[in-house]
């Protein structure tokens, strides 16, 4: 079990050294976005909510961070998971919302499932 904890922990130092910078891109998007979004830019001609800021996210995380589809369907069952939770404490609001950013994740991986399909299938 030590040895496991090891190697993950080993594999997760590598990932930050390799990806350090994009990492700090990424959460710099998407601060900035959450803070456009409580300050009200663009507010009349274009609302940024939080499933823009859920789609914006994903969609960074695939060019910054190299997330693959597998990844992003993990996050869809995160989503779920949680949505679930949410509705059995009775939050029905937030779980109605975090189906929908359950549901946004998904469409967003097929999407990419089918883009690295057949991105594979012309790389070979």
């Amino acid at each position: 079990m030590k040895r496991l904890k090891d190697r993950i922990s080993i594999i997760f130092k590598e990932w930050i050294n390799k990806n350090n910078y994009r990492l700090a891109v990424f959460n710099i998007l998407i601060v900035s976005l959450f803070l456009l979004r409580s300050a009200g830019y663009f507010q009349p001609y274009f609302p940024i909510s939080v499933n823009f800021i859920v789609v914006v996210g994903l969609i960074l995380s695939t060019f910054l961070l190299g997330v693959k589809s597998v990844t992003t369907f993990l996050i869809t069952l995160f989503f779920w998971i949680f949505a679930a939770l949410l509705q059995i404490l009775r939050i029905d609001v937030w779980a109605e919302r975090t189906g929908i950013y359950a549901y946004e994740s998904l469409v967003f991986g097929v999407l990419l499932f089918i883009f690295e399909s057949v991105y594979s299938k012309y790389k070979k």
